[in-house]
């Protein structure tokens, strides 16, 4: 993992919750890869909160990369599924702060090769879609 640098963009984004928080992922090509960022909505929730629930679904030791691989299922799952699906916007501003991380997958997953977490925003939400939703499971988010 490498610290990633701020980014920002006009994409296809996709809003859903997970364990109560709302999350966005978009997905673009940087430099001949497929690049997900993924990041929190929620007003007090940090990117470390996506690796947190990773850890706590992954609670065997899993390699940084696997979790990794888990967080890009989730988005990609509410992307083709549309499970827990807050909205799809598709053509979106969004902007990613300084300080998350860059993980390069081993080969591609999920059709993406890179994985960028941290800090979201998409001003096009309102504050009703990005506050924390209901879940039978809140204890993955803790």
């Amino acid at each position: 993992m490498a610290t990633a640098e701020a980014s920002k963009g006009r994409d296809r984004v996709t809003v859903y919750s997970m364990f109560g928080p709302v999350f966005g992922y978009a997905s673009t090509i940087v430099e001949d890869q497929q690049v997900a960022y993924i990041g929190p909505l929620t007003p007090g929730v940090n990117w470390r909160k996506l690796w947190q629930m990773a850890e706590r679904c992954h609670n065997d030791g899993a390699s940084e990369i696997r979790k990794a691989q888990w967080i890009i299922s989730q988005a990609s799952r509410a992307f083709i599924c549309g499970s827990d699906v807050v909205v799809k916007l598709p053509d979106s501003d969004w902007e990613m702060e300084p300080g998350g991380w860059f993980v390069e997958l081993d080969g591609s997953w999920c059709n993406q090769d890179v994985l960028v977490t941290g800090n979201l925003t998409v001003p096009d939400l309102t504050a009703e879609q990005i506050e924390s939703k209901f879940t039978y499971y809140p204890q993955y988010a803790g």
